[in-house]
């Protein structure tokens, strides 16, 4: 399988998708930051707290209209509202006007249409792709991902604090190119029955209805429980085990070049391990892509899960640099291995005609992971060093009995989708 093979709404959107994310990287890992500078560290928490609140609920209400109306549509309209949040970002930093209360309005209003956005453009993408390939393009997106936030958020380091005006005008202008591509070269690839849009039943009723009946799919649910628990070994880097480096990771000398000495402290760790990741997945990740077509998904599902939450359950309680940069790079290698094959299996679970919804659902998996990685924080306090990595560990292994769980199901609706997905596929 070669980028050329796919579906040309997928080599569209990976074009854009590195436009986009580069763009974006530039600006929003650094804007608790700035909200911080104006408003308190206390306003700013409850600030985000709202935003991502919001962005969880309007991704269930695009969910459920992707599979209504149709992907494209929903997709357009939020790319128009993105257009104008972003302009409104630049009016509130530009030389003419500072707000950062228009700011924040514009940032709240951008993550409730990435929260529409985002389902219905997953949803496209696995309206377009086999079970055969949806790993390598997972696989891809995932090496995107990180490639963009490598290059963005070195950008942003470098100019936010003096150029936001005109970081925010180029994002404006990406956006665009966006939208316009949007508009005339993607193919809606869901085409919902006539009566599914019916407004005659209310609105909350009938989404409760969809996501009750979502709740139900005891595959769907495991699933879910799986992806929760192993990426909140994985967010453990940037809550206990941050902590943990940062208390504990004495001040030394890490190695010494051409007589130039490498200072490393706890905070410094944290950086080096978290920067030896994104390097890694961004070597890797294209490499992992053809390795994984050579074994059983299912074994390479064990041994990528097993390396990824090994590797991290030692960061809990190890501070010697050597053994944290061996154990990042076995987590790592799990990671891009697993990412991509456990990515895959939700194009297998979900349903045609509700596909978007189902996307939205499991993106709250991500937020739920961050909120128990955060509750291990506290349980810190109360556990040893290596109890945390006992616990780790555990939740990790929890995850991958309920990956192991779903496997005969997604076998099964595997089958039963190969012998219709051939038209779906028309260029």
């Amino acid at each position: 399988m070669r980028i050329r093979d796919f579906h040309r709404n997928i080599k569209i959107r990976m074009a854009v998708y590195l436009a986009f994310g580069t763009a974006q990287f530039t600006t929003f890992p650094f804007m608790a930051v700035y909200f911080d500078r104006y408003f308190g560290m206390e306003v700013t928490g409850m600030l985000l707290a709202i935003s991502m609140i919001a962005s969880l609920f309007s991704g269930a209400v695009g969910g459920f209209y992707a599979d209504r109306v149709g992907r494209k549509r929903l997709m357009v309209l939020s790319e128009a509202i993105f257009l104008v949040s972003y302009l409104a970002m630049a009016a509130g930093n530009s030389p003419w006007l500072e707000s950062p209360l228009l700011t924040f309005i514009a940032f709240l209003v951008n993550n409730v249409c990435w929260g529409m956005y985002g389902p219905a453009d997953e949803a496209m993408l696995l309206d377009v792709t086999t079970a055969e390939n949806r790993p390598m393009m997972y696989a891809i997106f995932y090496w995107l991902t990180n490639l963009t936030i490598a290059v963005g958020a070195s950008i942003g380091a470098l100019f936010f604090e003096a150029y936001r005006f005109q970081l925010f005008a180029i994002m404006s202008i990406v956006v665009l190119g966006s939208l316009l591509v949007t508009i005339f070269f993607i193919k809606e690839t869901h085409h919902p029955a006539p009566n599914s849009h019916d407004t005659s039943q209310h609105f909350i009723w009938a989404m409760a209805h969809n996501y009750l009946a979502i709740l139900k799919d005891k595959t769907f649910m495991y699933y879910f429980l799986a992806g929760t628990l192993v990426m909140s070994v994985e967010f453990q880097l940037t809550n206990g085990i941050a902590i943990h480096l940062a208390n504990t990771v004495k001040r030394q000398v890490l190695w010494v070049i051409s007589g130039h000495s490498f200072i490393v402290d706890g905070v410094k760790m944290l950086g080096f391990l978290q920067t030896e990741n994104t390097v890694l997945v961004v070597l890797l990740a294209a490499l992992a892509a053809r390795w994984i077509k050579r074994f059983p998904e299912k074994w390479v599902l064990f041994f990528a899960i097993t390396l990824n939450v090994t590797g991290y359950s030692v960061m809990t309680f190890n501070n010697m640099p050597m053994v944290l940069f061996i154990v990042m790079l076995l987590a790592t290698i799990g990671e891009v291995a697993g990412v991509p094959v456990r990515q895959a299996y939700l194009g297998d679970i979900t349903p045609d005609h509700a596909r978007s919804s189902y996307v939205a659902v499991n993106g709250m998996a991500f937020g739920l992971s961050r909120v128990l990685s955060s509750g291990g924080v506290a349980l810190s306090a109360l556990v040893p060093a290596w109890g945390m990595g006992v616990v780790s560990f555990g939740v990790g292994m929890l995850g991958l009995f309920f990956y192991f769980a779903v496997i005969p199901e997604v076998h099964a609706r595997r089958n039963l989708n190969i012998e219709r997905e051939p038209e779906q596929l028309t260029i």
